[in-house]
């Protein structure tokens, strides 16, 4: 079994950390359509449509999320019930749970993660 260091990058986990985000705390609850020009890390429970075209949008661990998402790269952690339609990569991670469709350039679902629906893979703009 290599080191993991000398794993390749296909076995590393992405896990990008943004240096600047929105927050929607693990207290908010939200509904409707939600569209900015940053990155967005949702902690609490939303419901709707989220539009974030150039932009990461980051589900937590413990957020319930029930949306049609447009975004430019996208991390599961938590619950995410809806599509994805993302222009780059979309991992879903070992706590992530998804019921929805994933349309993107780059798919991820880790050992662990709980995933039913249908995945579209898209090169270029999707």
């Amino acid at each position: 079994m290599p080191r993991p260091d000398e794993q390749s990058p296909a076995e590393k986990v992405w896990n990008p950390v943004p240096e600047r985000a929105a927050v929607l705390g693990p207290t908010i609850v939200g509904s409707g359509e939600l569209a900015g020009q940053e990155d967005l890390i949702i902690k609490g429970t939303y419901k709707g449509k989220i539009q974030l075209p150039k932009h990461s949008l980051f589900i937590e661990a413990g957020a319930q999320v029930e949306a049609d998402i447009t975004a430019a790269n996208m991390i599961l952690n938590g619950n995410l019930t809806g599509s994805i339609l993302a222009s780059g990569k979309v991992q879903v991670s070992s706590s992530g749970k998804m019921k929805g469709d994933i349309t993107a350039a780059k798919v991820s679902i880790l050992d662990g993660a709980q995933f039913k629906g249908s995945i579209k893979i898209k090169k270029g703009n999707v």
